[in-house]
């Protein structure tokens, strides 16, 4: 993956549905795949869609139990914000009011 589509994403849309889907969730955890976030299954979903992984979690943003390919494409197993992905949310909010 470049750097310049990277850096696209970590203000996309993508990053932005998936920190608000596990926001919904939480506390529990839950399954995560590119389409629940938007990527569906252009060629490129995969990629992107391990791109945001490594990125939310090296972030300290992301926490998750597996990760699963199988036909379907890859798949988050048991995903759940951190206690620093829910204060980022919140800071966010609080800028946006």
């Amino acid at each position: 993956m470049s750097v310049d589509r990277l850096s696209r994403m970590r203000t996309g849309a993508p990053v932005e549905c998936a920190t608000r889907l596990l926001q919904e969730h939480w506390p529990r955890s839950t399954l995560l795949t590119p389409a629940d976030i938007g990527l569906g299954s252009e060629e490129t979903a995969t990629a992107d869609f391990l791109g945001l992984v490594e990125w939310l979690s090296d972030a300290g943003f992301l926490s998750y139990e597996a990760l699963v390919f199988n036909s379907d494409g890859p798949m988050l197993v048991d995903a759940t914000l951190t206690a620093r992905g829910r204060a980022m949310l919140a800071r966010e909010a609080d800028r946006a009011n």
